[in-house]
């Protein structure tokens, strides 16, 4: 007893059992277990844990590792090591507990061939013949690692697979809870990593409101096994807001063919159903778009249609199917020569952007105008692959500009051109008869009697006439003359001198013929007369601006002398027109300096001989020009507008002067005052005339107004309104110079009228010219069927008095009696008798 419990407490100590030691207890295990030993498949042997020999191996560890039995007990376990694990062998030697079993983990062995393995290694202290050993256990676990490092291999590349697909990926078991998923599908439900996943439901993430919705189509794929496939669907993402998926489910098959769960992709594709909604909205932009859009790509030196929109077809009258495949070029047919083609063809040569506007020519040939405007589509290399075209068409902009540009330079009326354009060719006209040394007529037109056309027949009729007249005198120049419109009834010509065919008076004379030829408007006939002036270059004038003055000067002069006729200026009118410049000058101050009088003219009574009646006639006596007749200033006066305040002027004055003779004792007459167009078409011309009478005191049936026939014929309505008024005042009426003018006998009966005024012209030329006393006649025979009394003006001698007696005339004014006097001498004459 006492010898087992000392050799318990040595064990216990570290120390040898006597009896019992290494030499005595392996040889009885070896005897016992030496068949076990030798025959373990698994590689073993027994080493000196201080010299490191190997002491004994087994057939495994022989033929595993190549050696023979031999040569293993001249090794050391450190012959079996690469060098590379050495530092790492005596580690573990050092810190290995010599008695107590020691798993060493697994190690890289070396073959006899020098093939490195992998093995595991378990160790057990032993006592092998009176050596301090090791028993070690050697499993190769080559394979095994290679397999589980390909194992490692293949999940961590289905891993980084998963994870690296675009699209979210998940598994879930039968349950429909989650497994497993990827880092994309991590982040889309708001997970920090897919880790988290696990074990949780739909109705644990962000699109937990979908979740019963989900569950029910989960679960019809692991009930029966059927995938669900390309399912669009829309779900809740982490930033709240809803996007739209491609959803595929597909039942997950255990390893004996059962269903163990579910295999899901969402692929994310708002981006690409907006983009498709995008590329919707754009081609049924392109469709709906009202202008043409083509797309091209370059083949073969052409540019071949590869789109065109349905406004390509209503534009061009080409039916789409048409014009795939064709070149662009075959819009522009043979008008190839445009600036803006030059533009196109640079453009696409540069692959850059451009604007260009061409002609271009639809299906049945019309021509339409086309704003082109040419873009480059690139690949992602930068080239350029294809065109897109925006065809705009500005046809209808294109004609409104050339008809404003026709309308800035012609005539809107008659189509002539107009003063800019006629100013244009002549300048260029002088440029050309400078350099060689010839002649170019300007001749100024002005319709004679036009105002009183336009007035009594209306503007139509006045307007068919100046386009009548404008067609008469292109057809009466050649096709190197201009004629132009300067408005109103007012034409200008240019005629230029060409070799052979020389300029001449004649030229002109058939012009105006041609203008005075008979005509017809509607029911109208009329004998239209003309007056023209012509100034030539270079005698009259080197510039444009000097030939127009000096032509519109020759033009006055024939209206001053006549009308119907035309004149070539001379240096000599310029005298006239300077002297007009000065009347209008000192016209402007002449009311207000008190320079006017008045100078009166008696009417006398055929039968009796007696003064019945004055008229006040206007003089402008001036401190410098001395007593100015009527005929220098009136038609100034008229064409100023000045007219207006100096017949008011004329009016109080008659209506003042007539108040005193009466005053003074002298037989009361009427007063005879001559109202000018402008005067009666003023709008307060009746109120002056009250004024006139009231401040004057004037008894109404003492004041005479005589109109012309101008005056009458112009808005007949108003004028017979106007007139009413008056009669009704108690105010005398005649006409003024009655037969010079155009009247019509049907509005000449509705007029409340007193007086007809046969014009002097008929007086003078009446007792040598049948025709002229015919019309006399005529005019004595209509005033008295109408119940007017007849005036005759102009009467000189005592024939033209019998004769004018002799036919019924009721009073006669003229030279025969007495001129014009001051108011003074007219005073001495109500009392006399002629």
């Amino acid at each position: 007893m006492k010898g087992q419990y000392r050799a318990a407490a040595n064990r216990r100590k570290g120390l040898p059992v006597r009896g019992r030691g290494p030499n005595a207890t392996v040889p009885r295990i070896l005897s016992r277990f030496g068949d076990l030993f030798q025959d373990h498949p698994l590689p073993m042997w027994i080493y000196d844990t201080d010299t490191l020999r190997f002491l004994r191996c087994n057939a495994a560890a022989c033929r595993h590792y190549g050696y023979t039995t031999d040569e293993f007990l001249h090794m050391t376990i450190r012959d079996i090591r690469p060098r590379d694990e050495q530092l790492r062998l005596e580690a573990d030697l050092a810190s290995t507990e010599p008695r107590l079993p020691q798993a060493s983990g697994v190690w890289t062995h070396l073959k006899r061939d020098g093939t490195p393995i992998s093995v595991r290694i378990t160790s057990h202290a032993v006592g092998y013949q009176g050596h301090r050993a090791r028993l070690v256990f050697a499993l190769d676990v080559t394979e095994q690692l290679a397999t589980e490092r390909a194992l490692y291999r293949s999940e961590q590349l289905y891993r980084r697979l998963i994870d690296t697909m675009p699209h979210q990926v998940y598994w879930k078991d039968l349950d429909l809870h989650y497994v497993g998923c990827n880092r994309v599908f991590a982040e889309a439900a708001g997970l920090d990593d897919p880790q988290e996943v696990s074990g949780k439901s739909d109705e644990n993430l962000i699109w937990r409101r979908q979740a019963q919705r989900m569950a029910a189509e989960d679960r019809v794929v692991v009930t029966t096994g059927h995938p669900l496939l390309d399912r669009e669907d829309t779900l809740t993402g982490p930033d709240g807001r809803q996007r739209r998926y491609l959803v595929n489910k597909l039942p997950l098959y255990g390893p004996q063919g059962a269903i163990i769960g579910m295999l899901g992709t969402l692929e994310d594709i708002t981006a690409r159903k907006k983009a498709e909604e995008t590329l919707r909205l754009q081609g049924r932009a392109l469709d709906a778009s009202v202008n043409a859009i083509v797309i091209t790509r370059h083949h073969d030196q052409q540019d071949i249609i590869v789109y065109a929109n349905p406004a390509f077809a209503r534009i061009s009258g080409y039916d789409l199917p048409e014009v795939m495949g064709r070149d662009c070029r075959f819009l522009q047919r043979e008008d190839r020569d445009q600036d803006g083609l030059h533009l196109l063809r640079e453009a696409l040569h540069a692959d850059r952007e451009a604007t260009v506007v061409l002609r271009n020519y639809r299906k049945d040939g019309s021509l339409f105008w086309n704003q082109l405007h040419l873009a480059p589509v690139l690949d992602t290399n930068g080239k350029v692959t294809h065109w897109v075209g925006v065809i705009n068409d500005i046809t209808a902009t294109m004609r409104y500009q050339q008809e404003l540009e026709h309308q800035s330079t012609h005539d809107a009326l008659t189509g002539l051109p107009n003063r800019n354009l006629f100013r244009d060719r002549l300048d260029q006209a002088i440029s050309y008869a400078a350099r060689y040394r010839n002649q170019l007529w300007v001749v100024v037109l002005d319709l004679d009697n036009f105002k009183l056309i336009n007035d009594t027949l209306g503007h139509a009729v006045g307007d068919s006439l100046l386009q009548m007249v404008g067609e008469r005198l292109r057809g009466a120049l050649r096709d190197s003359d201009t004629v132009a419109r300067l408005g109103g009834d007012e034409f200008i010509l240019l005629l230029l001198d060409q070799p052979g065919v020389g300029l001449s008076p004649r030229t002109v004379q058939t012009i105006l013929e041609a203008v005075s030829a008979p005509m017809r408007l509607g029911a109208h006939d009329l004998a239209l007369t003309c007056s023209m002036g012509v100034a030539v270059y270079p005698r009259d004038g080197e510039t444009g601006p000097g030939l127009f003055k000096h032509a519109d000067i020759a033009l006055y002069r024939a209206k001053d002398g006549g009308r119907n006729q035309l004149q070539f200026y001379t240096v000599e009118m310029n005298d006239r027109v300077t002297e007009r410049t000065l009347i209008e000058g000192h016209l402007r101050h002449a009311l207000v300096r008190n320079e006017f009088l008045l100078y009166f003219q008696p009417r006398v009574d055929c039968v009796s001989g007696q003064v019945v009646g004055l008229e006040a006639l206007l003089r402008w006596q001036h401190p410098e020009l001395g007593l100015v007749p009527p005929a220098r200033f009136i038609s100034v006066a008229e064409e100023t507008g000045r007219i207006v305040e100096i017949g008011e002027w004329v009016l109080r004055t008659a209506c003042l002067q007539a108040v005193a003779w009466q005053q003074a004792g002298l037989a009361p007459v009427p007063v005879a005052v001559n109202v000018s167009a402008r005067q009666f078409r003023h709008a307060a011309f009746v109120q002056e005339v009250k004024e006139a009478l009231a401040i004057s005191g004037l008894a109404p049936k003492y004041l005479e107004l005589e109109l012309t026939e101008s005056v009458m014929m112009h808005n007949v309505d108003v004028v017979i309104a106007a007139m009413s008024q008056l009669k009704a005042m108690g105010i005398c009426l005649s006409i003024d110079d009655f037969g010079t003018g155009y009247s019509s006998l049907n509005y000449l009966r509705r007029f409340p009228i007193d007086y007809l005024k046969i014009d002097q012209s008929f007086v003078r030329d009446m007792l040598d010219d049948p025709p002229g006393a015919a019309i006399v006649r005529s005019i004595i025979a209509l005033g008295h069927s109408l119940d007017f009394r007849i005036i005759a003006e102009g009467v000189e001698t005592q024939d033209q008095f019998v004769y004018l007696r002799q036919e019924g005339c009721d009073e006669i004014q003229g030279y025969l009696y007495s001129r014009p006097v001051p108011e003074r001498e007219a005073a001495v004459m109500l009392g006399g008798v002629a």
